[in-house]
């Protein structure tokens, strides 16, 4: 599956390249990321590209890569961005063709493969590609990357709609572990 493939990534982070890449990002036209980390497994990010005070990229509320700063290559001083830790691909390509079907976003289960569009000041209208992940400690509260799709049986107040590519069970994806609840003192919850 196509979708599947885009949400693997390379078999390698190119950091180099993408240094390159963050460092000709320009805010306002749309782009999209691979992120892959163990809360929320891989996931395409896909939106418009915002600037914080300290100059970091930030797209849908994710940064992805930090500051401008100046590298030597070839004899020449190159723009770059340090991509941040969790960023597997940039530029990762959408994938064109996604064949599922439209569910409200309460009818999502941790596992799920999922395509879910979201809108946030000053981030705007931005799309998140991959598997849902539930709470242990809450069943309701399901997410696709950081984003709430539901919780307590409500829609996630940014999210404005869902396709399931398909159901948990249904694709190769790993699916993460369900989210722990980190208390005060660091350790985690039963």
């Amino acid at each position: 599956m196509e979708f599947e493939g885009a949400l693997a990534g390379p078999s390698r982070r190119d950091v180099a390249g993408m240094k390159a890449a963050f460092g000709a990002i320009e805010a306002g036209v749309p782009t999209t990321v691979l992120i892959r980390d163990e809360r929320h497994g891989s996931y395409l990010l896909s939106g418009v590209p915002h600037f914080t005070a300290l100059d970091d990229v930030v797209i849908g509320g994710v940064i992805v890569a930090g500051k401008a700063a100046a590298e030597r290559r070839d004899d020449e001083d190159v723009a770059i961005r340090k991509p941040e830790r969790d960023v597997r691909q940039f530029p990762a390509e959408p994938v064109a063709e996604m064949s599922g079907d439209a569910v409200d976003a309460v009818d999502v289960e941790h596992g799920d493969l999922v395509v879910a569009a979201f809108e946030q000041h000053p981030y705007g209208r931005f799309v998140i590609a991959g598997v849902a992940t539930a709470a242990s400690y809450d069943e309701p509260f399901v997410t696709v990357g950081p984003w709430i799709l539901h919780s307590a049986g409500e829609v996630g107040e940014r999210c404005l709609e869902v396709t399931r590519i398909s159901a948990s069970g249904e694709h190769t994806l790993k699916v993460p572990a369900r989210h722990q609840l980190v208390l005060d003192d660091g350790q985690t919850a039963a």
